[in-house]
């Protein structure tokens, strides 16, 4: 039923125009697109704005991009963080990356019965060729760090997740990310 799907397409300013021109030259069928601007976000918490221009600043600033990589610090990256916000009205949603290639039908995966789960993931412990666990992203010589989490925790391929975002609301996720960010 493609006219009961809508793609939120986040982009940036700097895309935000060549986006809209794609889809009103390749319109998709009956789906719906909404195209948002990070930049015209003003509605999000104040915290939430905070937050991302701080990312934006670390994101441009020379030490920040010689010890870590960028693509982390990205304010659209962090964004995601802020779905229940960005989508209110909304209790589930699919995110895709913009690198992400759909070659099947997704509609078994948004009838996925989460059981109470926030995310549904797809792991890359299983990827023999390049296994990644939580410690290729954290320090932990931090205490805090190494007491809240461990290490050996399998890292996701975060370009495919479904979240539900009424148990997100519900446990309040978003201020704990802001909580370690604050860190």
């Amino acid at each position: 039923n493609p006219e009961k799907i809508v793609f939120h397409v986040v982009t940036d300013a700097m895309n935000y125009p060549a986006m809209m021109m794609w889809f009103l030259v390749n319109p998709p069928g009956k789906a719906t697109i909404e195209i948002l601007n990070i930049d015209e976000l003003k509605w999000l918490p104040t915290g939430a704005h905070t937050l991302l221009q701080q990312l934006e600043k670390d994101y441009s600033s020379s030490s920040i991009s010689r010890n870590r990589n960028p693509k982390y610090a990205s304010p659209l990256n962090h964004l995601r963080f802020f779905l229940p916000e960005l989508f209110p009205a909304l209790h589930k949603i699919i995110l895709l990356d913009h690198d992400v290639v759909v070659q099947r039908d997704l509609s078994r995966l948004w009838r996925l019965n989460m059981h109470g789960k926030v995310i549904g993931v797809v792991e890359t412990c299983g990827d023999s060729e390049s296994p990644r666990h939580l410690d290729t992203l954290l320090n932990f010589s931090d205490p805090l760090v190494a007491s809240s989490f461990n290490s050996n925790t399998c890292l996701w391929a975060f370009g495919m997740n479904i979240f539900d975002l009424r148990e997100w609301r519900r446990q309040n996720l978003t201020a704990v990310y802001h909580k370690w960010q604050e860190l």
